[in-house]
């Protein structure tokens, strides 16, 4: 076997094992986010500290955004989330949950001017296998979870519009 020959052998086992990895870690990555949620055992409330229930948004589509202070993607796709609800404010409501103190997610809140509403979990996001920053549930009018999107998104472009519109 030539030297050329034994290079494209050992990219080519190089970028299976690799590809196999990446496979495995996806679904690894899958698994760990709960298809279901049990949003009233979070304790939910305002910022003002009222209580609230996830069936307060029935009616429109539910954005459900799972996040911390310190996750950066979470942060990033904030303003696409905040023009989201702003083209949608009838339709779609886009939540954030965060099990943070509450001086932290107040703090936070008073530098960003956002329209979407911001939830504290009181019981720990962990409870509810909620570990995977961002997490974002889409639930239908009726309240049930359709899509689950781990990461970072851009909420507002044309096709998520029309993937979330659609359930309406």
């Amino acid at each position: 076997m030539t030297r050329r020959q034994t290079f494209w052998a050992a990219y080519a086992v190089g970028f299976a094992v690799t590809s196999l990895i990446a496979v495995f870690a996806f679904y690894m990555l899958n698994q760990t986010v709960p298809q279901r949620v049990n949003w009233q055992a979070l304790q939910l409330t305002t910022l003002q500290g009222e209580p609230v229930s996830i069936d307060r948004y029935k009616g429109r589509v539910v954005l459900l955004n799972v996040w911390a202070t310190w996750c950066k993607p979470c942060i990033e796709e904030m303003p696409s989330m905040d023009r989201l609800q702003q083209l949608h404010p009838d339709k779609i409501a886009v939540v954030t949950v965060s099990d943070e103190e509450m001086e932290k997610l107040l703090k936070f809140r008073s530098r960003q001017t956002y329209a979407f509403t911001y939830l504290k979990a009181n019981s720990p996001l962990a409870n509810q296998q909620l570990t995977v920053f961002p997490t974002t549930y889409i639930l239908d009018p009726a309240g049930e979870i359709k899509e689950i999107y781990l990461g970072g998104q851009t909420w507002d472009s044309d096709k998520m519009q029309r993937k979330l519109l659609k359930y309406y």
